[in-house]
């Protein structure tokens, strides 16, 4: 399926869009790649490898790979193969069997794993569509891994529409503004990374809430841009619906959270 909107609803003019990020900012979801990352380091290890040395080449195999294939549990374990074959050059048909059997289990495990939300995101989602706000799921990966997990989220019944990207970046932003019918002013986005979720939505005029995650990827580290609205930084997604709500910009419509 091409990247979009996999499920529709259509908004009606004065209707706010809340576009919020899916991975680490619903759910955990760093913490099943660290996993993996953690027993593959183990496991070349074990077979002789310089533990630093690699972790260095799969990041370098990340950098290399994540341009062409993409984000998801598919791309990262294609980077640990190329990387496990740098390390350790041609290993025997046992050991490389061995491996292969890790990375299969690794790969299921990161695309099956357990939703397991995050603190105050099932009552502020809630709060959010129950104040009338148009909920849309922006998520950028597989787009079938993606939409596997929002199906065992709990939170289907919140979001008017799913849109997954390849990356996000203020064309991709502007993209979705676009397929919601409204324009980046009257749009929100919600995310706990600066790089991903804040910043690009920033610069194109949107207004943004960052939620910081305890342990981010390091690759959606960023320090916020000084551009466009000024983000409000909460504590957890309990807070998301009163920053969003009591936002002044929203008085002349009348208060949404009494």
């Amino acid at each position: 399926m091409p990247e979009g909107e996999s499920i529709t609803d259509e908004p009606s003019d004065d209707q706010r869009v809340v576009f919020i990020d899916a991975d680490d900012t619903l759910w955990e979801n760093n913490r099943w790649f660290t996993r993996v990352i953690e027993e593959w380091v183990t496991f070349v290890v074990d077979l002789g490898a310089d533990g630093e040395a690699a972790l260095f080449t799969l990041h370098e195999e990340e950098d290399r790979n994540i341009p062409v294939h993409g984000y998801g549990a598919r791309p990262f374990v294609h980077s640990l193969r190329t990387a496990f074959t740098r390390v350790l050059g041609e290993p025997t048909d046992t050991t490389r069997a061995a491996f292969e059997a890790f990375a299969q289990r690794a790969e299921l495990m990161i695309r099956e794993h357990p939703i397991d939300l995050l603190p105050g995101v099932y009552d502020g989602v809630t709060a959010l569509a129950d104040a009338g706000l148009r909920l849309v799921l922006l998520t950028k990966g597989q787009q079938d891994e993606q939409t596997a997990k929002f199906a065992r989220s709990t939170l289907t019944h919140l979001f008017a529409s799913v849109r997954v990207v390849n990356e996000k970046d203020a064309a991709a932003y502007r993209a979705a503004a676009h397929a919601a019918g409204a324009s980046p002013e009257n749009c929100w986005m919600v995310g706990n990374s600066p790089r991903s979720d804040i910043n690009p939505a920033r610069e194109i005029g949107m207004r943004t809430v960052h939620v910081p995650h305890a342990a981010p990827w390091h690759r959606e580290l960023a320090p916020l841009v000084n551009v466009g609205p000024a983000t409000i930084v909460v504590a957890t997604f309990a807070d998301v619906p009163r920053a969003i709500l009591e936002d002044p910009s929203r008085r002349d419509r009348g208060p949404l959270l009494g």
